[in-house]
């Protein structure tokens, strides 16, 4: 494993090498980020304020993703929250989400970014992906438009997700995953309406996804694993990288479990650098 500590910042970059089978080996990239966060507010910015406060993320986390594959890694993890921060409410977040499509429309955002309207940020990780030939997992947010025919409906016409999106090695998406299990104080976004069991298949292994809190639940944590033959969760995180006690896992307690043969792919995101 080869770790590298970015001066005067509190991140880590590090690399590892991970067995997948006999001889099989992939390399995977996880990235603690120090997040640069927008001023605290409850009044809603521009989009374009909101926009070039990502992208100063993004510029960040574009520098980390050439260095993991120049240095060889197949996939890259990065943090949730990583690319606007977390201190929101469900109005002020709403300039920073992207409608974020179902992955089986086949869509490259670095090809075609105005197919599903102005993604640019979906455009920006896809090209990241693309332009380096490595996955990339990011978090980022979803808004999905609906209304008085639906009975859960919000009053402000619209569900806004925690989601966590995976671009192949050509820039494609290809997983989207809404966070189940929120935490208490994440007021700006809606719980999806059902569990989502979300898996992505690599040349080097299906990889399950979920997010932060999701671990310390039966669902999706549990499940997804019970139900796939996976090599690796990537879950972007925000806060601690304290592993889960095995007592939160009903079915890793007795016997053999598949969970002894899974990676699990962490990294959480960091407050800036001042």
């Amino acid at each position: 494993m080869i770790i590298s500590y970015f001066p005067k910042c509190v991140a880590v970059f590090a690399l590892l090498a991970l067995s997948v089978g006999a001889l099989d080996t992939f390399i995977a990239a996880v990235y603690e980020h120090a997040v640069i966060l927008p001023n605290r507010t409850e009044t809603p910015v521009s989009k374009e304020e909101a926009l070039l406060l990502m992208n100063k993320n993004i510029d960040v986390l574009e520098k980390v993703v050439k260095l993991a594959a120049k240095q060889g890694a197949h996939i890259i993890v990065t943090p949730e929250d990583g690319i606007y921060g977390w201190v929101f409410t469900r109005e002020s977040i709403y300039p920073y989400l992207e409608d974020i499509p179902d992955p089986g429309v086949n869509w490259i955002p670095c090809r075609d970014p105005w197919r599903f309207g102005n993604t640019p940020v979906q455009q920006r990780l896809s090209c990241l992906a693309k332009d380096n030939s490595i996955y990339v997992v990011a978090n980022i947010g979803d808004k999905k438009p609906c209304n008085a025919s639906d009975s859960q409906c919000p009053p402000d016409g619209r569900y806004q997700y925690n989601t966590d999106v995976v671009f192949d090695s050509q820039g494609k998406l290809v997983a989207r995953y809404h966070k189940y299990n929120l935490f208490a104080p994440e007021i700006q976004f809606d719980f999806p309406k059902d569990s989502e069991l979300v898996t992505f298949d690599t040349p080097f292994g299906k990889f399950g996804i979920f997010t932060c809190f999701d671990i310390f639940s039966h669902d999706p944590a549990v499940v997804v694993v019970d139900e796939f033959q996976l090599t690796a969760f990537s879950t972007p995180q925000h806060g601690t990288t304290r592993c889960p006690s095995s007592r939160l896992f009903p079915s890793i307690q007795h016997g053999p479990s598949p969970w002894e043969s899974i990676y699990l792919l962490q990294i959480p995101t960091t407050p800036a650098c001042t």
